[in-house]
């Protein structure tokens, strides 16, 4: 493997102690699992978001199919495999919460197991970067809570090793498995393999003698994103989810959310010092190590460019955490001398410590319901008291009676994913914030210069829920209603139904006449 030009210890090869013994690794590997095992148990949830997919699992296995309200197909979800995942782990328990804490569960731990004994060096490196991630209190929120962060730290790691060892040989089969990986990585989120563009373009480039080579490994790699995206055109009627709709359709200039995105970095030190310390040394660290190690460190700053471009997330730490992964991992294969290892481990341990009560000893008492002005909430702290796993009440676990019975329309403005699962799938919720309604994510965000990342209320046409509780379109402006009309024939209608496919291929190109955007926006007479 070819070293970069810098070296994290001036040059100087540092002296390097004697390897672990197996026991020693064992004995070691076993007490951070213990560690991390019992403070994922004392901090999980599930919030709120998550539970918006678990409604869509339910009524996935119930025969009503992978959406959220049982009438259309609507794809409020951004993780389709981690959705799938759930999805055939609670098939098998008979339980979507149990399945949910047990995936999380098994993600974080096989992170930890992987980055000490697969990624790291030697036992002190891989000690420090799994301590790293256990005293962080964005990795601990986030590898519960329901949602996708979990499997997406495992495979990050498993992306970067196998892209490292594609770089070594390129000839092997490193190359297609990196590749099927970063797929795999897409399909839990799709903003992730951004971590890996440049490490990407490095291996395209190093192979640039045998195109052929590189194309067929991208095609493995493609090969379940198409499946998905082809899958979603033909039953959603949308190559993407319908969240995307959701949260770009809110007409904020670049400038409002880059500023947006740097109270997010802000917050995240003032609540949480370790995780971007952590990030910005791992990147400094790789960024003056080997190839792939600096062209992971560039993945990150790439990632984190992006984060800050769409103007972060109102969950505190959630989007930092995949960064954060890889940079635990870059910490992990650096080549440091012992002074270097125990410099990083004690100011680790201090900036730990000051995340001690929302980590380690985070207890049943935990909670933060403040939403300050920024609009970014410790959403843990929010959720837990209600619903953490030792603070739920236990009905609150059980799986839920899954019957259509009476059929009911509510507004919601939010606070949809266990209102969903209370109700049942009789109740269908129009969301304001659209995230699960195919006509009011393609209807422009309400201009409302109190605007929340993430929260942006669409204006309810008139005569809407009139339709949706009768069947029958009678929304009063005609022009939204033809637009529905399309909409209701992509969503509604039989997969196979006369004329189907062409609404889909005129809806996704933009040749849907639409109604008067000015309108919703900003209130004004049509």
């Amino acid at each position: 493997m070819k070293r970069g030009r810098g070296r994290v210890d001036g040059g100087k090869k540092p002296p390097q102690p004697p390897p672990a013994g197996p026991d020693r690794l064992r004995v070691a590997l076993a007490i951070v699992l213990a560690v991390a095992f019992a403070e994922l148990v004392r901090t999980a949830w599930i919030s709120d978001d998550a539970a918006i997919t678990l409604r869509t699992v339910l009524n996935f296995l119930h025969g009503y199919g992978p959406r959220f309200n049982v009438d259309e197909r609507v794809q409020a979800f951004t993780h389709p495999l981690w959705f799938l995942a759930i999805s055939g782990t609670s098939a098998i328990t008979g339980n979507v919460f149990v399945a949910t804490f047990l995936l999380s569960f098994v993600s974080a731990l096989a992170t930890l197991w992987f980055l000490v004994r697969r990624v790291a060096r030697d036992v002190r490196a891989g000690l420090l970067a799994a301590g790293v991630l256990v005293l962080s209190k964005a990795w601990v929120d986030f590898s519960t809570s329901g949602l996708e962060n979990p499997l997406s730290h495992f495979l990050v790691l498993v992306t970067f090793v196998l892209g490292a060892a594609a770089l070594d040989d390129p000839r092997g089969p490193a190359l297609r498995a990196f590749f099927l990986a970063a797929g795999l990585l897409f399909l839990n989120r799709p903003d992730l393999p951004l971590l890996f563009l440049p490490l990407a373009a490095v291996l395209v480039f190093r192979s640039r003698s045998a195109p052929g080579r590189v194309a067929a490994a991208a095609g493995v790699g493609a090969l379940p994103v198409a499946a998905w995206t082809l899958f979603s055109l033909f039953y959603y009627g949308a190559a993407v989810p319908n969240t995307a709709f959701a949260k770009l359709g809110h007409g904020l200039a670049p400038a409002e959310l880059l500023a947006q995105g740097t109270r997010y970095l802000s917050d995240s030190l003032a609540r949480d010092p370790l995780t971007l310390t952590a990030i910005a040394v791992g990147v400094v660290i790789g960024a003056r190590s080997t190839l792939p190690d600096a062209a992971a460190a560039a993945g990150v700053v790439l990632y984190l460019s992006y984060v800050v471009a769409i103007g972060g997330d109102f969950m505190s730490g959630r989007f930092l955490t995949p960064a954060l992964a890889l940079a635990a991992a870059l910490l992990a294969r650096a080549r440091l001398a012992n002074a270097a290892v125990w410099g990083l481990a004690l100011g680790a341990g201090v900036l730990g410590v000051l995340n001690a009560r929302t980590t380690v000893l985070s207890g049943a008492g935990y909670a933060d319901k403040v939403i300050p002005e920024s609009g970014i909430a410790d959403e843990r702290g929010f959720w837990f008291p209600e619903y953490g796993l030792v603070t739920a009440p236990r009905a609150t676990w059980r799986t839920p009676r899954w019957e259509v019975g009476t059929r009911a329309v509510s507004v919601r403005g939010g606070g949809l994913g266990y209102a969903g699962i209370e109700a049942g799938p009789g109740l269908h919720i129009v969301d304001a914030c659209a995230l699960a309604d195919p006509l009011l994510a393609r209807l422009p965000a309400v201009r409302d210069p109190n605007w929340r990342i993430g929260h942006f209320d669409r204006r309810i046409p008139a005569g809407y829920v009139e339709t949706l509780m009768s069947g029958r379109n009678v929304i009063a402006d005609p022009r939204t209603r033809a637009f529905d009309d399309v909409i209701r024939l992509v969503t509604r209608a039989p997969l196979n139904a006369p004329g189907r496919l062409a609404a889909i291929v005129d809806l996704n190109l933009g040749r849907v006449e639409k109604p008067d955007m000015a309108f919703y926006r900003d209130g004004a007479a049509p």
